[in-house]
């Protein structure tokens, strides 16, 4: 085990050093704060033990600094001026374990053997997870459809390339699954999976998290921070929603897709990484390109592999399946028993588009099993209305009786596709806008209209 002490009194570091070689313990010093954050970037420490009191920032700052770099750092904090908040404030922050002073040694001892301890179960935890990865593949992936067995003959073929991969398709349908499934039946299964979604991260901070920074590159970067094309080293990096990209950062990351390097923020020197790239984007990239929003050459570079993912609407005979496995692991994690459905519900099922695909399929099991009662057989009036009422969502259902009330269910019909509109971006009023294909102040205006808006969260 190698351990990094941080204390401004050198007969403490002294002691501590002095009894931890002793036991066999690989060692390093720091007698301020940002040298020890400086030394634990550079290096891999199983444990930091740190005094509370340091000459330029306090131990508990420097704790927060060391777990943004490394959230599974073990920490012990020690100091002279306990209390029970400051106590809760360090656990709070994630520091493993709290020592005060007047100490004695066997009580370090005893901190440290939990931490191993706890190290261990982590490192048992990453091989049986690597076990049942490896276990999961393409042969995994549910669905036995003519679609999905094309799909996964496709994953299969593929894995055992290092070509980069594009994967597009719908919202919901499971580009990430088909990305992980990739990396597990290749030969880099053992390396990382490193999944970055570029359109959750502002621009700004997308550059340092996909290259990093060296300490000093901006106010805040008071240690080296490795990216994660680095921290992807050895296996494969998942680029989400690639189509939301900047032009600039666009540019920068077809010199790594080139040259395979990388040059963190603030350094003068570049890194070359053995990474697989996997992008995946549920935008028509070629559209994107001829509106100037995404550079060709790039589009050329992540295309070399192609793999497409059907919506669920295309691929229906895969429900049955779908509904069981997550039906069966909603009840087990519940406690509830399975949900049944009637034939006539499972035609409405059948029937509805499922504009949310496979994503809007999960949620839509997990609340049924949480809302119906016990041993109930689903009916269709037990279904979500815009899946009862959308299952006849096509031209040739429409049949006038003689009277019917438009103005209504024209009313009806909107309220439903802005209500799933909004469901799917999660409340967020421009993405649901885009999916309509509205003005984001047409859908505000309509969902004022309707009353909606009550509904639904202000973004923020």
């Amino acid at each position: 085990m190698r351990v990094l002490l941080i204390d401004d009194d050198p007969e403490i570091l002294d002691l501590l050093s002095s009894f931890l070689e002793m036991k066999g313990y690989e060692v390093d010093t720091a007698e301020t704060g940002k040298d020890g954050l400086s030394l634990f970037s550079a290096g891999k420490y199983s444990l930091v033990i740190s005094d509370y009191m340091l000459p330029d920032i306090d131990g508990l700052q420097a704790s927060r600094q060391i777990l943004s770099i490394d959230e599974d750092a073990l920490i012990i904090l020690i100091t002279g001026h306990g209390s029970i908040e400051s106590a809760v404030s360090a656990i709070k922050a994630g520091v493993f374990d709290y020592i005060l002073k007047p100490f004695d040694l066997d009580q370090i001892e005893v901190a440290i053997h939990k931490a191993e301890k706890v190290t261990a179960l982590k490192a048992e935890n990453v091989k049986l997870r690597q076990v049942i990865a490896q276990s999961e593949g393409a042969d995994n992936m549910i669905g036995r459809s003519r679609s999905m067995k094309e799909l996964k003959r496709l994953i299969r073929r593929v894995a055992v390339t290092q070509a980069t991969v594009l994967v597009t398709g719908e919202s919901g349908t499971g580009k990430e699954l088909v990305a992980q499934a990739i990396h597990r039946a290749s030969p880099r299964a053992k390396g990382p999976f490193i999944p970055v979604n570029c359109g959750a991260i502002p621009d700004n901070l997308l550059e340092d998290e996909l290259f990093g920074h060296k300490k000093g590159a901006f106010t805040d970067a008071i240690a080296d921070r490795i990216g994660r094309f680095e921290q992807a080293e050895g296996g494969s990096i998942f680029l989400d929603e690639i189509g939301n990209m900047s032009l600039a950062l666009q540019a920068k990351l077809l010199r790594v897709l080139q040259e395979r390097i990388v040059s963190p923020l603030g350094g003068d020197e570049s890194r070359h990484v053995d990474v697989r790239v996997i992008a995946a984007t549920n935008l028509f990239l070629a559209d994107e390109i001829r509106k100037g929003r995404f550079r060709e050459d790039l589009y050329y570079r992540l295309n070399v592999i192609p793999i497409h993912i059907p919506p669920l609407r295309e691929r229906t005979d895969d429900i049955p399946q779908l509904i069981d496995f997550f039906n069966h692991r909603f009840s087990g994690l519940m406690g509830f028993p399975e949900i049944r459905f009637s034939s006539k519900a499972m035609k409405c099922i059948f029937e509805y588009s499922w504009p949310g695909n496979i994503r809007q399929l999960e949620n839509f099991v997990e609340r049924m099993i949480v809302l119906q009662p016990e041993g109930h057989l689903v009916q269709p009036e037990d279904l979500p209305s815009d899946i009862h009422l959308g299952s006849t969502d096509n031209l040739d259902s429409y049949v006038f009786e003689g009277r019917i009330d438009l103005k209504a269910k024209l009313t009806e019909m909107e309220r439903s596709y802005i209500e799933q509109a909004l469901a799917l971006s999660g409340g967020t009023r421009s993405e649901a806008a885009r999916l309509l294909g509205l003005k984001r102040t047409t859908l505000i205006q309509k969902m004022k209209k309707l009353g909606i808006g009550d509904k639904v969260p202000e973004e923020k």
